[in-house]
C-alpha cells in the first residue's frame, strides 16, 4: 500500500469561543494516530489560519510540500476571503469539520454552516468530513478518499510497456491512456531478443520450482519457462505490460504464453493480454485501490446463473477458488494455460475509455467453474453504484459498444472508483440498460 502525504490547515475565526479551546492540536494528534492504519503520513501542519494573508502563506507552503491530499479543518466558521487563496490550490482537496462541543448556550465553532459555505464557494471536486477523527464516519469517508487517490496516483504517474501493439483486428485497444500514464511502445523483436538471451541455467532454475499441477510433464514446459524469464526480464522496469500474445508468440515459440502470464502475475506483475492498454490502466488503477490483483475477462456467456466471465488462462493464484493445473489451450491445444474457477466474493470493475469516459461496475463472483481457463458466474451486478439485473449489465455493456475485456478488481470499492474518476475529471457512463430497441 502507498503511504500518501496529507497537509493540514486548521482554520479558525478567533471570535468564536471554539478557536481557543485547542481542538486543533487534540485533532492534529488523532490524525497521525490515524495515519499508520490507513496508509498516510501527516507530512506538513500549518499554525492555525485567521485571515486572508496567513491563509496565502499556508497555501504556498501547502503547494512546494508534495502533498497528495490537504486537508482544511475548519474549526470554527471563517469567511470566503481565508478559504479562497486555499480553494484555488492545484492540489485534492478537502474540507473538513469539527462538530461542536455543546448543543446549548453560546454557539461555541459554527464550523459545520463554515463548511457548508467553503463547499459551495469550491469550484473543482472536493471531498467535505464531518466529525472527530474517532468518528467511524469521518474515518470512512477519508479511507475511500485515500483509496482513490491511490487509484488515481497509478494512472497519472505509473509507465507501462506496450509490447508488439494490439492484437490482430482488435482495433478498440489501439486507444492510449489520456489520464498521463506513460507509455513505452516496443515491438515483438525485443521479445525475440530476450528469449535468446535466456540461459539454460535460468530455466532449469525456474523450472526446478514448478510445483502447479500440470497435465504435462515438466520437459514439455521449458518453453513456457524460458518464455516467462524472457518477459520478466522485459516487464521488470514498468508499472505493467500490454502483450500482444497471439498470434506471434505461439506460432514462433510452440507455446501459448497464458501459464507463463499466470505465473509472472503471482510474482506482482501486471500484464493485459491482447495488447489492451486501456485494460491495463484500469488494472493498474484496481489494484491500487484494492491492494490485490486484478484481471480481464471476457463476457462469454449469459443465462439464469448470470453473466459468465472467462480468459484464456492467465489469472494468478490469488483469484483461484481452489487448485490450479496446466492444461492445453482449448482452441489451439498447445502448452499450456492456467485452469482454475475463480474465487468467490465481492468485486469491482473499472474499464477506461477515449474521451477521458469510464465504466465503474461491480458485483459477485460465485465461484463455480465455468469454461477451461479461468472463469465464474457473476451475480448481484451494478452500474456506478446502482443495481441492475446481469441481463441489463449485458445490455448496457453492449449499448454503450463497450470494447470486449471487462477488468475486475477483489473487494467492493465502487465508491472509491467513482470518488477517483471525480479526482480525475473522467466522465462515468450511466447505465443503458434498454433491451429491446436499438441504442445507438
Amino acid at each position: 500500500m502507498r503511504v500518501l502525504r496529507i497537509g493540514l490547515v486548521p482554520i479558525v475565526r478567533p471570535l468564536f469561543r471554539g478557536a481557543h479551546l485547542g481542538f486543533e492540536h487534540t485533532a492534529r494528534q488523532a490524525l497521525e494516530a490515524l495515519g499508520p492504519r490507513l496508509g498516510f503520513e501527516l507530512v506538513y501542519l500549518a499554525e492555525p489560519v485567521a485571515d486572508a494573508l496567513q491563509a496565502e502563506a499556508a497555501a504556498r507552503a501547502a503547494q512546494g510540500a508534495g502533498l497528495d491530499f490537504l486537508l482544511l479543518q475548519q474549526v470554527t466558521f471563517a469567511t470566503g476571503e481565508v478559504l479562497r487563496p486555499l480553494l484555488e490550490l492545484p492540489l485534492p482537496l478537502g474540507l473538513w469539520a469539527l462538530p461542536e462541543v455543546w448543543e446549548s448556550g453560546p454557539l461555541p465553532q459554527n464550523a459545520l454552516c463554515g463548511l457548508n459555505l467553503g463547499v459551495s464557494l469550491a469550484s473543482r471536486p472536493t471531498k467535505w468530513f464531518y466529525g472527530t477523527v474517532e468518528n467511524t464516519w469521518f474515518q470512512t469517508r477519508l479511507k475511500t478518499t485515500l483509496e482513490a487517490l491511490r487509484g488515481a496516483k497509478a494512472l497519472q504517474e505509473g509507465r507501462v510497456l506496450w509490447l508488439g501493439g494490439a492484437a490482430p483486428g482488435f482495433f478498440a485497444f489501439e486507444a492510449l491512456p489520456e489520464t498521463g500514464l506513460v507509455v513505452e511502445k516496443a515491438g515483438l523483436d525485443e521479445l525475440w531478443v530476450a528469449l535468446a538471451a535466456v540461459s539454460e541455467e535460468e530455466v532449469a532454475q525456474r523450472a526446478a520450482g514448478l510445483k502447479e499441477l500440470s497435465e504435462y510433464p515438466p520437459e514439455a514446459l521449458q518453453q513456457s519457462v524460458r518464455l516467462e524469464l524472457a518477459l520478466e526480464k522485459l516487464a521488470r522496469p514498468y508499472a505493467g505490460v500490454a502483450l500482444r500474445e497471439w498470434p506471434e508468440i505461439p506460432e514462433r515459440t510452440g507455446v501459448m504464453p497464458y501459464a507463463a502470464m499466470a505465473r509472472l502475475s503471482d510474482q506482482g506483475y501486471t500484464l493485459a493480454p491482447e495488447g489492451d492498454l486501456m485494460g491495463l490502466g484500469s488494472m493498474l488503477a484496481l489494484q491500487a485501490i484494492s491492494g490485490q490483483p486484478a484481471l480481464l475477462l471476457d463476457i462469454a456467456h449469459l443465462s439464469s446463473k448470470g453473466v459468465m466471465l472467462w480468459h484464456g488462462g492467465e489469472a494468478p493464484q490469488a483469484w483461484a477458488a481452489g487448485p490450479t493445473r496446466l492444461i492445453p489451450h482449448f482452441n489451439r491445444r498447445l502448452p499450456a494455460v492456467r485452469d482454475m474457477a475463480l474465487r468467490p466474493g465481492p468485486v469491482c470493475g473499472l474499464r477506461l475509455l477515449p474521451g477521458r469516459r469510464v465504466v465503474v461496475y461491480g458485483g459477485v463472483l460465485t465461484g463455480e467453474k465455468g469454461y477451461e481457463g479461468d472463469s465464474s458466474w457473476f451475480t448481484q451486478t451494478t452500474w456506478a453504484g446502482w443495481p441492475l439485473t446481469p441481463r441489463q449489465f449485458v445490455a448496457s455493456w453492449l449499448n454503450h459498444r463497450l470494447p470486449h475485456h471487462l477488468v475486475l478488481g477483489m473487494g467492493a470499492y465502487q465508491e472509491a472508483l467513482l470518488e477517483m474518476c471525480a479526482w480525475l475529471g473522467l466522465k462515468v457512463l450511466p447505465a443503458l440498460p434498454e433491451e429491446n430497441r436499438l441504442v445507438w
